[in-house]
This record gives C-alpha cells, structure tokens and sequence, in this order.
C-alpha cells in the first residue's frame, strides 16, 4: 500500500537527505530531536551525540584526500513512503551508499523508517531505524 506524503514532510526528507550526502553537521543537529532514539544496521541504539561525532569523523575523512579509508562515493535515495498524523509522521526510504576502498566500489543497501516530529515550529526525527538489504 503506497501512502501520499505530505508536502512538508517530504521537504524534511529532502532536507536530511541533502545535509547526508554532504555531512552538514549544522544541519543535522537541527533535524535530529537531542532526545532521538537510532537504531543503526548492527542493532546498535545511537544518540544525537554518536549521530552527529559518525558525521564530523566522515567530513575529516573526506578532508583527509592521502588517507586510505573507505570514502562514500554516493548516496542515492528512492521508495520514499510515509503517512502523516498531526503533528507526528512516518517515513521509509531504500538507499544504497557506495563506498571506494582500495580503488574498488562497494555499493550497500539498505532502508530507514524515520519518525518525525513536529515540535514548535521544525520537525524533528525522534526516532528512527535502518536495516541492511540483500
């Protein structure tokens, strides 16, 4: 069943999106609610903290041209679907990031359900989860 989703969530989304693919920690710490409960692909349960330090490690990373880490390549995102109740919202999305490591390309897929917030006037995730894909 495919949901219609609302306007303003899908700017969020877009949003949060655009702040991922470029590491915008400014704008990621004002989308991610300081309460918000992540769970990563390993099972993991993250804070805003561990969220938004993951995202300053990958900008010095991507600073850091001599070094031979892994790099993320791309970041592309599709099947967005989501429902809106009131001032709460529900978002899932597939993406694949594709990471180069030792000149080779590794693409990883995986999909996120987000659940938004709107407190005040900006939404907010407050929670959220991401599993692997085959």
């Amino acid at each position: 069943m495919k949901h219609l989703i609302d306007r303003d969530i899908v700017a969020e989304e877009d949003r949060l999106t655009q702040a991922t693919r470029g590491l915008d920690v400014e704008t990621l710490a004002r989308l991610y609610a300081d309460d918000i409960m992540f769970t990563g692909v390993t099972g993991v349960i993250c804070s805003k903290a561990n969220l938004l330090d993951e995202a300053r490690r990958g900008v010095t990373a991507r600073q850091a041209e001599t070094s031979n880490a892994p790099t993320v390549v791309s970041y592309d995102k599709d099947d967005l679907h989501g429902v809106r109740h009131g001032d709460t919202a529900v978002t899932s999305y597939r993406f694949g990031v594709t990471i180069r490591h030792d000149g080779q390309e590794t693409i990883r897929r995986y999909r996120t359900t987000n659940v938004w917030m709107k407190r005040g006037d900006a939404w907010q995730v407050v929670a959220a989860h991401t599993a692997g894909l085959p």
